[in-house]
């Protein structure tokens, strides 16, 4: 598959709140912000775990504020002991 194929971007997420695929996201992962999927797309356990929490995914600005305690404010379907 391309990744970039359907390129999304911030403004997207936005628009379309909740309409992406975690397989649209998990392409897109590097074009968006961590903080902007967190707000705007509902994320499952894993995808948190492997993308959101990640500092490699994350901006520096993002490093410093985004941990559990974020991703559960953001993602209130989620449990703490999901993310571990």
């Amino acid at each position: 598959m391309n990744k970039n194929k359907n390129k999304l971007f911030d403004s997207d997420l936005r628009k379309n709140k909740n309409k992406y695929s975690l397989e649209e996201l998990i392409n897109n992962v590097e074009n968006v912000s961590i903080s902007v999927l967190l707000k705007w797309q509902h994320l499952d356990a894993d995808f948190c775990k492997k993308y959101i929490l990640n500092e490699a995914y994350q901006s520096v600005e993002e490093q410093y504020k985004i941990d559990i305690d974020y991703v559960l404010s953001r993602q209130p379907h989620l449990k703490y002991e999901d993310l571990l």
